[in-house]
């Protein structure tokens, strides 16, 4: 196993044609010497930006990381004593602002919370898949040697059988 387990949120396939395509707009637009040819190329760049994290087993750090281009970039922190990993169902709110309109957007979201140093947390990874937050919440657990708390029903948090979910897939909750 590598000493360093990393995970990264994939960027869609459109979000990656529409980056692609800016960023040679606006490298032809350098090329061309055009002023605002700048505007495509942060466009592209942001469309191609994503997120994720690293921990590093053998040193016991972590990093939130912003990915461009396969360019990754975050500082290291010491994760102190990992005591569980936490999945847990929450809600993403997205507000839009327009000239004289604004709205708001919220969806369901999963969010992997390694707990540290008696009850601090670091936000180690989202989806809107269950099994997959399942899943690398497994992998983290496994690497660090820590429990895996299943918080995804509110104020009904459940001990998840790692043994069992790591070789059949099932949740299978300990008392």
């Amino acid at each position: 196993m590598d000493a360093i387990v990393k995970y990264k949120k994939n960027v869609p396939l459109w979000k990656t044609i529409l980056g692609v395509g800016a960023l040679i707009i606006g490298a032809l637009g350098l090329l061309s010497l055009i002023l605002f040819a700048v505007v495509p190329i942060v466009l592209g760049l942001m469309l191609l930006k994503t997120e994720g994290s690293e921990i590093n087993l053998e040193s016991k750090t972590f990093r939130i990381t912003n990915s461009i281009l396969g360019i990754t970039h975050g500082n290291w922190q010491v994760l102190q004593n990992p005591e569980y990993i936490s999945v847990f169902n929450t809600t993403e709110s997205i507000t839009v602002r327009a000239v004289s309109a604004e709205t708001t957007n919220s969806s369901a979201i999963i969010l992997l919370n390694i707990f540290y140093n008696t009850n601090q947390k670091v936000t180690v990874y989202s989806t809107t898949d269950i099994k997959e937050a399942f899943d690398v919440a497994s992998h983290f657990a496994d690497a660090l040697d820590i429990n895996l708390l299943d918080a995804t029903t509110k104020n009904d948090y459940k001990w998840v059988d790692k043994i069992v979910f790591r070789e059949n897939g099932e949740l299978i909750y300990i008392d």
